[in-house]
C-alpha cells in the first residue's frame, strides 16, 4: 500500500487498489508516496503487524522492517463513517 496522507495523531492513510488503511506506530517517518506492505501478524487482537517499508525517496530501493498498528481498513466509503464517527468537530 502507498502512503497517500496524513491524519491527526501522526496517523498515515495508506491505499491500494483493494482498499484504504489507516496506520500509525512507525518507527519511520513516513511520506507520501513511501511504501508499506504487511509482512506477518505479531497480535491479532491489538492489530500488531510486522511490514516492509520503502522510501519514495530512495526509489523503493532497500525494504526496512518496522512494527505498526492497524487503525481502520476498508473501503473509501466505509473510511467516510469511521472518520466522522471517530473526528472530534
Amino acid at each position: 500500500m502507498e502512503v497517500v496522507g496524513y491524519l491527526n495523531n501522526s496517523d498515515l492513510l495508506l491505499e491500494d487498489d483493494k482498499g484504504v488503511m489507516i496506520i500509525g506506530g512507525s518507527h519511520y517517518v513516513l511520506s507520501v508516496g513511501d511504501k508499506v506492505e504487511i509482512d506477518s501478524v505479531i497480535d491479532e487482537q491489538a492489530k500488531l503487524y510486522q511490514v516492509k517499508i520503502s522510501f519514495a525517496s530512495a526509489e523503493h530501493g532497500m525494504l526496512h522492517d518496522d512494527e505498526i498498528q492497524v487503525k481502520f481498513e476498508g473501503s473509501r466509503d466505509a473510511l467516510k463513517t469511521y472518520l466522522a464517527a471517530t473526528t472530534v468537530h
